[in-house]
């Protein structure tokens, strides 16, 4: 597979990889308003649904997709999250677990920008039932330089399967 982006140096490499990992900790924490903090204003995180077609490569396509959040949009729904009295999809708390791999990153088109793609695993089980779930994607993001933090700017969340057999999605990937 040949790319022609400029990867980055190994410090900002690494500040990437801590900058993930951080981010799925909070995710399994359900620290989402401390996640909310490390976006930027104009965040967009998306995470389409996606096709299958009998002989044809996996395309993806926005129909009726899972997540097109803004900032304010994803603030409504971790209010929402945080509030057991308002939503039986988190009374008791869904165990999360969220592990992040492959991870490579890249130079962005603007100075103190950076396109990073990764997958994920998300292991999720409601504590009551007794099956867990298993959630496998890919992730393109772009994060932004902020008053010398790293800032997720962007995410478009490419999952495995064309539906995901969990009853609510009351977590962020």
């Amino acid at each position: 597979m040949e790319n022609t982006q400029q990867q980055v140096d190994d410090a900002t490499y690494r500040r990437i990889l801590n900058f993930l990992y951080d981010e799925a900790e909070l995710f399994d924490q359900h620290a989402y308003g401390r996640w909310l903090e490390r976006v930027t204003p104009d965040i967009r995180y998306r995470m389409p649904g996606r096709g299958f077609y009998e002989g044809q490569a996996p395309e993806t396509q926005f129909v009726n997709g899972y997540y097109d959040d803004d900032y304010t949009t994803l603030a409504v729904r971790i209010d929402l999250w945080s509030r057991p009295s308002s939503t039986t999809a988190e009374n008791p708390q869904t165990i999360t677990r969220h592990f992040v791999t492959n991870i490579r990153a890249y130079d962005g088109a603007q100075p103190g920008t950076f396109r990073v793609t990764s997958h994920v695993l998300v292991f999720r089980v409601r504590p009551t039932q007794k099956q867990p779930y298993f959630f496998s994607g890919r992730r393109e993001d772009q994060l932004r330089e902020v008053d010398g933090e790293l800032r997720l700017a962007a995410r478009d969340i490419l999952m495995d399967e064309a539906v995901l057999m969990s009853p609510n999605l009351s977590f962020l990937v």
